[in-house]
């Protein structure tokens, strides 16, 4: 049994050091999705007109050449835009598409963290995960800690980040809600473990406006929409 640390990446060098050191000893494989979504990309091209759809700012090759890492895998965008777009095989179609990919690299059996280049994992790790396959649960959650809010907590965190990998998972329709081969939503057909050994730690507030912006403006987009990603609506 093995475990994978899922990296959803995109321009993300800040904090991403930070986040493979978390890793080290505590995953035995890391597969990183690199590239925009494409609405998301639309967004970004506001606030950074030269931007390209893949990452441009050194985080691929701080991964590359990072010492100490376990296995790195890649996962590239390589389907579901139109023919002939300027964007095909650049931009990935939407957020449950890339994060699917994800998913698809991980064998059914081994177990899956699902960490954000902006995040890194602290505390008891090794013993957190090991309570988490004793559990007899297929997912499992953490607390998560905010530093630079106002105020500074530790708090549960909003959807699970640790799954053991069952046949057919994929998203659909929107990039949180894991879903099984039934089409049902993880969190809400599966018992939830609790882990109080490790938590997860979010540097988003320290990014940038040029960078906090387009998320931002990309969210409100998806909120118009009902919250479902764009080529997941009418599906």
């Amino acid at each position: 049994m093995k475990l994978f640390a899922l990296i959803n990446l995109y321009n993300d060098r800040m904090f991403l050091a930070a986040c493979l050191e978390s890793l080290i000893g505590n995953v035995d494989d890391i597969i990183v999705a690199d590239g925009a979504y494409k609405l998301y990309f639309e967004r970004f091209r506001e606030f950074d007109p030269q931007a390209r759809p893949w990452s441009t700012d050194g985080s691929l090759e701080l991964i590359k050449s990072f010492r100490g890492l376990p296995p790195v895998t890649w996962v590239k965008a390589s389907h579901g835009v139109e023919p002939n777009s300027p964007l095909e095989d650049e931009c990935w179609p939407n957020q449950a598409v890339k994060r699917t990919a994800l998913l698809e690299a991980v064998p059914d059996g081994d177990w899956f963290l699902i960490i954000d280049a902006d995040e890194m994992i602290a505390g008891d790790v090794q013993e957190g995960f090991e309570k988490v396959y004793d559990s007899g649960c297929v997912c499992a959650n953490m607390p998560i800690y905010n530093p630079g809010t106002e105020v500074e907590r530790v708090t549960m965190a909003w959807h699970p980040r640790i799954f053991e990998k069952l046949p057919g998972m994929h998203y659909k329709g929107t990039h949180w809600h894991l879903r099984d081969g039934y089409k049902r939503i993880i969190e809400g057909s599966y018992p939830i473990y609790w882990s109080d050994c490790m938590a997860l730690i979010h540097f988003k507030t320290f990014k940038s406006q040029a960078r906090l912006m387009p998320h931002e403006n990309y969210m409100q987009d998806l909120a118009g929409l009902g919250w479902i990603e764009p080529m997941e609506r009418k599906t």
